[in-house]
């Protein structure tokens, strides 16, 4: 028979244990999480988007300049032949600059990020959605894998270093299993104050990335573009007709939309909200208030940024 201050030490333990891992409950970080996780599909969704459309807006722009004459069109040298490895298109302009047509797309590296820091929040999504040690231990895992695949495409456009990411252990030791609701939530703020304290430096060098891109994004065509504006608005005071409106149209549309769906202050807000939701979970004197206010800050201009281009490439489509 076990002495009775045995059983009172074992009583007090588990009161002991209920307690603490009872106050850290991950119950509060749904919404957050969830919402983070919401923004960085949509801001996926708009670079994406964005993405095409300034493509395409290039590619108009050297076209027209090779149609009205200000540039020439060759092929490559030494490509095209038969023996060639590639045959691509030289458009010159009369300052001697060079472009390929159809010019690649100036924010491809920028949506890789981007969706590599959409898998890492849904792995936290999912993460807090799992109802079992296990589980929750395989989306940390997945979530720092995100990071550290993230950490490396940073690293190799210059942004940062490509610090290993280690992985992840279930805390505290096996002879708290038997609690087993309360050691799950335990076990997922761990992995939630892990996973985001390893990404937040990452996301932080990502998206200073996205503003150098973004701002390099729109400004290359922006000459062009206030170029053909120009030419569209001489060409309808010479003939005030439907057609040459339309062209006035078409023109502005397209430049305007560089002007406003350019995404610096999107990704900087990105990072301000992910820094908020990391800090709050470490405790680092910011109110869980905060942020809130920031995810949701972050949300409305990514939902923003997919409305103007959603909009953007409806006129675009019926005004061929």
């Amino acid at each position: 028979m076990k002495p009775i201050w045995s059983c009172w030490r074992r009583r007090a333990a588990v009161a002991a244990i209920a307690l603490l891992v009872g106050a850290c409950s991950t119950v509060d970080y749904g919404k957050p999480v969830n919402d983070f996780a919401a923004a960085t599909n949509d801001a996926e969704s708009a670079l994406s988007q964005l993405n095409v459309q300034v493509t395409e807006a290039y590619s108009e722009v050297l076209k027209n300049s090779v149609v009205s004459g200000r540039a020439f069109v060759k092929t490559n040298d030494e490509e095209c032949l038969t023996l060639s490895v590639r045959c691509r298109l030289i458009i010159q302009a009369e300052d001697g600059t060079k472009e390929i047509y159809p010019p690649a797309p100036p924010l491809a590296q920028m949506t890789l990020l981007m969706a590599q820091i959409n898998k890492y929040a849904g792995n936290l999504k999912a993460l807090l959605e799992a109802d079992t040690a296990t589980k929750v231990e395989t989306q940390v895992n997945a979530a720092l894998g995100s990071v550290q695949n993230l950490a490396e495409t940073v690293a190799a456009a210059g942004g940062g270093s490509a610090a290993t990411v280690p992985q992840f252990a279930t805390p505290v030791g096996a002879g708290i299993n038997w609690i087993v609701g309360q050691y799950v939530e335990h076990v997922k703020l761990s992995g939630l104050q892990r996973a985001t304290a390893a990404a937040k430096p990452v996301i932080r060098d990502a998206a200073g990335l996205f503003t150098a891109a973004s701002t390099f994004a729109s400004d290359v065509p922006k000459s062009e573009l206030a170029e053909e504006v120009s030419q569209a608005v001489d060409t309808f005071r010479e003939g005030s007709n439907a057609s040459n409106f339309d062209r006035l149209v078409q023109s502005t549309v397209k430049y305007d939309a560089l002007l406003v769906s350019t995404p610096p202050q999107l990704f900087q807000r990105m990072a301000a909200a992910h820094d908020a939701l990391a800090d709050s979970l470490q405790d680092k004197n910011l109110t869980f208030a905060t942020a809130l206010a920031r995810i949701e800050a972050f949300a409305a201009e990514a939902k923003k940024l997919v409305t103007i281009l959603q909009d953007l490439r409806a006129v675009t489509s019926n005004n061929p």
